[in-house]
């Protein structure tokens, strides 16, 4: 009877974590396993991205799960993924999306590419990010590469990416705290970034 009051509690307080997580604008989780060319999705990056909540959990091509892609954006995106998967390390890009029957939505999307014992990239993983509302208030991200002077915040990032790697298939409420963290790292790093435009602008 303990035992299961306990779960119980588990469940319910994984459920609202999910929940204050999905309003706090995480609205995806995407792994990427660049040997084999597939792409996972959960419910809300299928959603978004490939147009189609039920193509979650299966594997899917880049092109299928870049259809939602702005028109605007498409190209520029499959350059930025094709030398992402080249290079490895950070992923972080910016987009907008125009899901089926949905306004466009502009997403931010920061993950890690892992590299194997030989330097080649090998999975990654990462969460989306729904920006709309900051871009609205004039924050904007930019794609970017590995950075060997990467910020402490970029760096914070990329340890909470390798700890939910870690945990992954744990369904641990542990995941949820740490995509909770990197909700709030992505918020850091729009009020730097936005810092920064603004001194060079003086």
């Amino acid at each position: 009877m303990g035992s299961s009051g306990a779960t119980d509690r588990a469940r319910t307080s994984d459920t609202d974590l999910r929940a204050a997580l999905h309003a706090s604008g995480v609205v995806g989780v995407w792994e990427w396993d660049l040997l084999r060319h597939r792409v996972i999705l959960d419910d809300g990056a299928a959603g978004l991205i490939a147009g189609d909540s039920r193509l979650a959990g299966r594997p899917l091509t880049i092109d299928e799960v870049t259809t939602c892609i702005h028109p605007d954006d498409q190209a520029w995106v499959a350059d930025y993924i094709r030398n992402a998967g080249s290079a490895g390390g950070l992923f972080l890009c910016e987009y907008r999306v125009r899901p089926p029957g949905r306004e466009d939505r502009w997403l931010l999307s920061r993950g890690r590419i892992e590299r194997n014992e030989d330097g080649q990239p090998v999975l990654g993983h990462g969460i989306l990010i729904d920006i709309t509302e900051s871009r609205a208030d004039g924050q904007g991200y930019v794609a970017t590469m590995e950075d060997p002077n990467a910020h402490p915040l970029e760096r914070a990032a990329d340890h909470c990416m390798a700890a939910r790697q870690a945990l992954a298939g744990s369904n641990s409420v542990l995941q949820t705290l740490i995509d909770v963290a990197l909700y709030e790292i992505g918020r850091e790093l729009a009020r730097l970034e936005k810092a920064q435009r603004r001194r060079a602008l003086n």
